[in-house]
């Protein structure tokens, strides 16, 4: 049997997900999210990867394979084949707070607008909002939390909710192109070369690791490390560029996506 506390994969996993739940908390993302699009992921890789002569995998075995419950992965597999399968159905708590706030009639002032609350009071209070939308969280838990990102601003005696800062859609788009960019490609090539028998059909992955540099050294390294980085993504960009401008689009072939990248870390404990 396994020796579940002693695993050095799980060990892995553990810190390949801490980075990103800090990405999650940082766009105001928690556990209900994560939860939602983790077992969606996992419902269309088992569907996709284990099926039979080229069908999708049936939901029994789905269910063996990954512990959801039969009725969970058909609800889930019509949410995907609805292309739903990135939308959440519920956020945070924080996220739901807010859009009580913004859409209750008892939190609204006389223009339709998210009202200065009370702090205390029976009714129209931050009180009664977060007893009717933070479930267990108590207020002082959320008013910091609420403070924190920057959502609301209080003056002792009120709270008032503060318009959606517009950088913060600016700051997703670029967190997005990024995953989309590097670590995407390079988990999916770690995938894939898993079950890739033949080397030549393996996707090329290069890294290097040094636990022996000073700490004096760090930031010399650091600015040499950028420039190689720099150097060596532009000799690639510049092959691809090459291949890309054979044909020139006179080619009837279909066009397949190619991603490289090179990065740089420091202070990451790789060993178990």
């Amino acid at each position: 049997m396994q020796d579940h506390k002693n695993n050095k994969l799980n060990t892995a996993f553990f810190h390949l997900l801490r980075p990103l739940a800090r990405l999650f908390l940082r766009f105001g993302r928690g556990y209900r999210e994560y939860s939602e699009l983790s077992k969606n992921a996992f419902v269309a890789v088992a569907s996709e990867d284990y099926g039979v002569h080229g069908r999708p995998t049936n939901v029994s075995r789905i269910a063996a394979m990954t512990g959801l419950t039969r009725k969970e992965i058909s609800r889930i597999r019509g949410r995907i084949e609805r292309g739903e399968g990135a939308v959440v159905e519920r956020g945070t708590p924080v996220q739901e707070v807010i859009e009580g706030w913004r859409a209750n009639e008892e939190f609204l002032d006389a223009d339709g607008e998210p009202a200065a609350l009370p702090i205390d009071g029976s009714t129209g209070s931050f009180r009664s909002l977060i007893k009717q939308y933070a479930g267990d969280i108590p207020e002082g838990a959320m008013k910091k939390e609420l403070q924190r990102i920057g959502a609301v601003e209080c003056d002792g005696h009120s709270l008032t909710l503060q318009p959606a800062d517009p950088g913060i859609q600016e700051a997703e788009e670029l967190m997005a192109a990024q995953l989309r960019a590097g670590p995407y490609p390079l988990l999916a090539a770690m995938a894939r070369n898993e079950t890739v028998t033949r080397e030549e059909d393996q996707w090329p992955q290069q890294t290097v690791t040094r636990n022996t540099i000073r700490r004096s050294d760090i930031r010399r390294v650091r600015k040499l490390v950028s420039v190689r980085l720099r150097a060596t993504t532009t000799n690639i960009a510049d092959l691809l560029d090459a291949y890309a401008a054979l044909h020139n689009g006179d080619s009837d072939e279909k066009l397949v996506p190619v991603s490289a990248g090179v990065f740089y870390a420091e202070g990451i404990d790789t060993d178990d």
